[in-house]
Order: C-alpha cells, then sequence, then structure tokens
C-alpha cells in the first residue's frame, strides 16, 4: 500500500518568491519520488503567486484552526508521516495529532530557526537562548521525531547549547540544479541586483541598507546600476527606492534567471536573518558575483573562502567595489571560487534520509521526553481548543 505524507502549513508555498516555497516545494518532490501519497493542507488559501500543487500524487485540504473537523480529517487519511512546516503549525496543531494519531511519525520543517532569526533582528543574538521564541520552538523540537533544519552553522549552534537534540536532527539544504554558465556572456558592467519577497523584514531592511551606500558606490562607479526585484515590498520603501539614481524597482517578475544573466553583482548586506539564503545561491548558479555579509552567506562560505562574501559594514562594501573596479581577473577568480562552494548543494538529494524514516529506531530516552511533552501538550491544549472550538463555533 502506498505510504501517505500529511503536511501541516500555515503559509501556502510560493517556489517563485521565497526560498522557503522553494525549499517546501523540493520536498513534496521527495517524498513524491519516494512514492508517498502527499496531502497538503494549510489554513489559508492559495495566494495569487502560490504553486498550484494539481498532482496525482498531491491532494490539498483546508483546514481550520480551533476546529474539530480537523480531527476528522486526520482519522480519514491516517497518514504514515505528519510534517509540520515552522512550529507554529506543531503547537497550534500538534495536540490533536498526538491524541488521534499517537503512533504516527512526526517531522518538523524549519526552514530557519525561527527563535535564532527573531533574536538577531532584535540586537540580541546573544540572549538567543533565554528567549520565549527559543524555549517554545525547542519544545516543539521535543514533541516531534525528527527536526528538519536547512543550515550546518545551525546544527553547530543548536549541538552546542543543547548537545542531546543531535540524533533528532536532519540537514536537509536548499537543493540547487546545476546549469552549465558562459561566463563570456556579455552582462552590463557594474550591474548591480538584490532579489528577494518583501514580506520578510530581513529583506526590507537589506534594501534600506543599500539605499544608504548606494550613492556613495556611484562616486566609485558612476556607471553602476541596480535593480531590486521581488514581491509584497511596503509603497514607502518602493518610493524611498525610487528616487535613488540608477535604480530600477522591478517588483516580482516571471523569469528571475533571464534577468540575473545580465547582472554582474548580487549586493546583499543583509543585517540579520537565519537558514540559508537561496538569493546567494541562485545567484552563484547563474555566474553572478555575490557581494554579501556574512549574515547572508552563512550556512553557504563557512570556512571564509571568498573575500566578498563576509562584508559586514558599508566601508568594507565600498572596499570591494574600488578593489574590485582596480582588478577585471578578481572577477573570474571570485566567480570561480564562489561556484565552488555551490557543489554540496548541488550534490545533495533527500532520498536517503527520506527511505530511512520509517525504520528509524528512536532512541529510548529521546521517546520517553517526547511522550512527557506531548502528554503536557494534550493535556495543556485540548480544554483551550476546546474552549476557542466552541466559542468558534458560536460566532
Amino acid at each position: 500500500m502506498r505510504k501517505k505524507l500529511l503536511i501541516l502549513a500555515n503559509l501556502w508555498p510560493e517556489s517563485k518568491t521565497t526560498a522557503a516555497g522553494k525549499h517546501l516545494l523540493a520536498l513534496i518532490q521527495s517524498f513524491k519520488k519516494a512514492e508517498y501519497h502527499v496531502h497538503f493542507s494549510c489554513s489559508m488559501n492559495k495566494t495569487y503567486l502560490g504553486d498550484s500543487l494539481n498532482d496525482d500524487a498531491i491532494t490539498t485540504h483546508k483546514i481550520e484552526l480551533n476546529n474539530d473537523s480537523f480531527d476528522q480529517l486526520l482519522l480519514s487519511i491516517q497518514p504514515d508521516i505528519v510534517l509540520f512546516d515552522r512550529f507554529i503549525s506543531e503547537e497550534q496543531y500538534g495536540w490533536r495529532v498526538y491524541k488521534n494519531l499517537p503512533n504516527c511519525y512526526t517531522l518538523l520543517n524549519t526552514e530557519d530557526l525561527h527563535s535564532l532569526r527573531l533574536a538577531r533582528a532584535n540586537k540580541k543574538e546573544e540572549k538567543w537562548v533565554e528567549t520565549d521564541a527559543f524555549k517554545r520552538e525547542i519544545a516543539s523540537f521535543l514533541r516531534v521525531d525528527k527536526v528538519l533544519i536547512v543550515s550546518e552553522e545551525e546544527i553547530i549552534k543548536l549541538n552546542y547549547f543543547l548537545p542531546s537534540l543531535a540524533s533528532k536532527l536532519i540537514y536537509t539544504p536548499l537543493v540547487i540544479d546545476s546549469k552549465q554558465i558562459d561566463y563570456n556572456l556579455k552582462r552590463k558592467p557594474w550591474s548591480f541586483v538584490f532579489f528577494g519577497s518583501g514580506k520578510h523584514p530581513g529583506n526590507q531592511a537589506t534594501v534600506k541598507s543599500i539605499a544608504t551606500i548606494w550613492p556613495d558606490i556611484l562616486n566609485i562607479q558612476p556607471e553602476s546600476t541596480l535593480s531590486i526585484i521581488g514581491a509584497y515590498y511596503p509603497d514607502s520603501l518602493i518610493s524611498e527606492v525610487k528616487k535613488l539614481k540608477q535604480v530600477t524597482f522591478m517588483g516580482w517578475i516571471e523569469n528571475l534567471e533571464a534577468e540575473l544573466l545580465l547582472h554582474e553583482f548580487l549586493i546583499s548586506p543583509t543585517p540579520f536573518g537565519a537558514g540559508l539564503k537561496g538569493k546567494v545561491l541562485e545567484s552563484i548558479n547563474n555566474g553572478v558575483l555575490c557581494l554579501c555579509s556574512s549574515q547572508a552567506s552563512e550556512g553557504i562560505d563557512t570556512k571564509h573562502h571568498s573575500q566578498f562574501m563576509h562584508l559586514n559594514s558599508e566601508e568594507a562594501f565600498l572596499q570591494s567595489i574600488t578593489i574590485l573596479s582596480e582588478s577585471k581577473d578578481l572577477i573570474q577568480k571570485e566567480r570561480s571560487i564562489q561556484s565552488e562552494l555551490l557543489k554540496p548543494f548541488i550534490s545533495f538529494s533527500n532520498d536517503s534520509w527520506i527511505a530511512e524514516l520509517l525504520n528509524d529506531t528512536i532512541q529510548n530516552e529521546s521517546n520517553i521526553i517526547k511522550q512527557i511533552m506531548r502528554h503536557s501538550t494534550i493535556n495543556s491544549s485540548e480544554n483551550l481548543g476546546k474552549y476557542l472550538t466552541l466559542k468558534t463555533n458560536k460566532n
């Protein structure tokens, strides 16, 4: 009998706007390849840029929070594996899964460490493990069987603070499809690009940083041009960007790769974030040289091979542009260095860990902790859930 995977999500995947959407879609394709029938359930409707998920091997379901119909859905599907997309989904729906399907194998897909991203956004990374978000996220880790982590840097951080979690973590980075790039392709000289969804505060903050240093870049290279690509940016930020010289705000575009082939440089002074930056991997894969902060290259250039992927101040960005303007050979050399960084992401496959999931033997101690956490969650959440369900039904 064909195995079944049920994905519980709060957001519909948008592989054309976010790396997270692309990663979730890749996971779905990997489970399909392993001959799972995938049931995708979401509390939000499909967005206008959302993936269609129209496939014989995929069934979609609209779910509602605090509604007993979700219990009925679980019992009708009887999935072999439940995958929670982000820990918020596990908090909201987990207790119903554990109560109705106590023996079902559970996965948590993180995309990035939400609590780490928040701590960095608040400039309090040193207090990360003290935050409420960290405690909630780790509690969710303890309730599931395995946790999917996209960045090796995040695995290192988790193992440092909580080495007992090591057996729960599965490394599942963004997977890149290798492509042949013609490096003799005539790109517009000194053409910069930045792209990413405006829903993410880190991307908005990056655009603001670029806007701050752009006049100084023009002083060094007056012919420089900048394209900013992405959906969902606020009108106020778009207006600010459009006031800059030689800058074009393009919004969302259908064919991002074709546009990247026209540009020489990605500029990404990302001030905070977590996980892996798909924009960096996609840029390298399209022959675009990345000028970015250590935050943007985290989990990608882990050993600091590139001198242009750890630019952590305005001065560092401006100095790098000065250096590159004085040596065109350096551009080709750095492209070669950065392309080597792609190899682990091109060669990675989800096949092996998916094949082993249902054969996995959970360590006794880990299983005891999981059962304790679930018991506490069911007891504390069920009464609240019933109250909210009644309240929802009355309204």
